[in-house]
């Protein structure tokens, strides 16, 4: 597994990509791809970003090898699961499970790639199901054994694949969520 020089130093120095962002005046998304890998950095951002970190540019040219101790390999599964745990208590009490697992990602999504984008998975899914809940929850008022057949079928799906997806994350399995809009990218 490969990691950015610029993370390792930048999470060392216990600063998010926004606050790098602020002390150095290169934009987060810029930081964010230099980090992924996606983009080749100019000299001149290497130059500020360094500058900002304390270190030398030289240090932040090449990606190095992540050498991952154990705390840092548990801390993702901790916090993966907890999105899902959030999801199902929200599944009990209406528009929690999209509130709980929103906050723990706005906390969460500068501390790891995985962090940001299981929370957005998991957001969307639930704001998909909540979509579906209404014209079902309507229907209901219309036609009560549809729209009640309808929205225990829609709760029956929501709980069993966030719970499917509950046992993923704690077994560090990658989490999917099919049939669900994608409103957070």
């Amino acid at each position: 597994m490969t990691i950015s020089k610029l993370a390792t130093y930048r999470r060392n120095k216990g600063l998010s990509q926004e606050q790098l962002s602020e002390l150095s005046g290169v934009s987060v998304r810029t930081i964010q791809r230099i980090e992924k890998g996606t983009v080749e950095a100019h000299l001149t951002t290497l130059k500020l970003l360094a500058e900002c970190l304390d270190v030398k540019t030289e240090d932040l040219l090449k990606p190095e090898e992540a050498s991952l101790t154990l705390e840092e390999i548990k801390k993702p599964g901790k916090i993966v699961p907890l999105y899902q745990i959030l999801a199902l208590a929200g599944l009990f009490f209406p528009i929690l499970n999209i509130i709980l697992p929103a906050v723990l990602w706005w906390m969460k999504k500068d501390e790891l790639p995985e962090y940001d984008s299981t929370g957005k998975e998991t957001i969307n899914f639930q704001i998909s199901i909540t979509m579906l809940f209404i014209p079902a929850i309507v229907l209901m008022v219309y036609e009560f054994p549809i729209g009640f057949s309808l929205v225990l079928l829609i709760y029956i799906y929501a709980l069993a694949l966030t719970c499917i997806n509950l046992i993923r994350a704690v077994n560090k399995q990658s989490i999917r969520y099919p049939l669900s809009f994608s409103f957070l990218r």
